[in-house]
């Protein structure tokens, strides 16, 4: 009867330990909530939105849902940096101290600048974007998807300016021509 004692004693006060090291950190843990919209009022699906506890190094993403509504996993109580982003318009930054606010509404800017919209892009949109109207284009597309991309990652090529002396068909004529071994004037 004492052994069951015992060991009902050495359970209880793990039990109760356990208990009372998680109950302090979850009573102070905030749901941060709110939406993304763009300018002109259109909820944003599928925006990015982070948030960085200021003194923190840890930064915590979500996406928004068909609605534009999106929902943080439980926060630490404190002050956060909040940005969110979205295909085609412009990062937005605020703040919030989730000691007095649980809800974070961001309204983003569209993007005016093609080419920085451009470079926003996906690589392998960009890829898929490169023109195949003549028998030239083809083969430079597919010189630069067999060659180019074992190296780099397919958008690296297309992301970066080149300045007017050199177009993207010297730079893909020049790759392939290095590939080859083969001296260019």
């Amino acid at each position: 009867m004492t052994d069951n004692r015992t060991k009902l004693g050495i359970i209880s006060g793990i039990l109760l330990t356990t208990v009372a090291a998680f109950a302090p950190a979850q009573a102070a843990d905030v749901v941060l909530s709110g939406t993304i919209s763009s300018a002109a009022g259109q909820k944003l699906e599928g925006a990015t939105v982070s948030a960085k506890r200021e003194g923190t190094t840890i930064t915590t993403s979500v996406y928004t849902d068909e609605s534009g509504n999106y929902y943080f996993p439980a926060l630490e109580a404190g002050k956060y940096n909040i940005w969110a982003q979205a295909l085609g318009f412009e990062t937005t930054k605020s703040t919030a101290d989730l000691a007095a606010t649980k809800k974070a509404n961001l309204t983003l800017a569209a993007m005016t600048d093609p080419e920085r919209r451009i470079r926003q892009l996906p690589a392998e949109l960009l890829v898929a974007a490169l023109p195949e109207d003549t028998s030239e284009d083809a083969r430079i597309k597919k010189v630069f998807t067999n060659q180019c991309t074992g190296c780099h990652n397919p958008g690296y090529v297309l992301q970066f300016r080149f300045d007017d002396s050199i177009s993207f068909v010297h730079y893909l004529n020049r790759l392939q021509a290095d590939l080859l071994n083969v001296k260019l004037p």
